[in-house]
């Protein structure tokens, strides 16, 4: 799940033809909403050690490594460990934005100054402006948003 420019992604994505498949059109999207959107300032708590307003491109509250496309947006998450990773995208300018991109593929995230990693169960995210959510690929409302690990809640059978 994600806040910000993924909501923005998929609300084009979605009134526009996927004639290209998912990833060009994702990718084509992304490219056409980072042009247009407008930072947030959001008040982001993860769990009980970070409570603070932020301004932000994204958001991204991940339990596994990926999201669409191969957006490799939390390395080291595991989706075993009761716990999600959560990459904040911070107050980057537009062209830093479009030059740090591949690493949002290529697992180097982390190493722009403005884009943080913190680990937690619980969290809870408002803002006085409008944030869109993405949960994958749909957008399904907006801030505010409580997103809480439940470990073992889901039983996957497989054969």
């Amino acid at each position: 799940m994600s806040l910000g420019l993924g909501g923005e992604v998929d609300v084009r994505v979605n009134r526009t033809s996927k004639v290209f498949g998912g990833f060009l059109s994702f990718m084509w999207a992304t490219l056409i909403s980072i042009l247009r959107f407008d930072k947030k300032r959001v008040h982001l708590r993860v769990d009980d050690f970070f409570d603070e307003n932020v301004t932000i491109w994204n958001v991204a509250v991940a339990n596994g490594q990926y999201h669409g496309g191969g957006m490799w947006v939390a390395p080291g998450a595991a989706i075993n460990d009761g716990l999600f990773q959560v990459t904040i995208i911070g107050d980057l300018s537009m062209p830093a934005v479009f030059w740090n991109l591949p690493r949002l593929y290529n697992g180097k995230i982390y190493e722009h100054q403005k884009i943080r990693k913190l680990i937690g169960r619980r969290v809870v995210a408002s803002s006085a402006q409008e944030v869109l959510l993405d949960m994958d690929g749909e957008q399904p409302g907006r801030l505010p948003v409580v997103i809480e690990m439940v470990p073992s809640a889901l039983s996957i059978i497989c054969d």
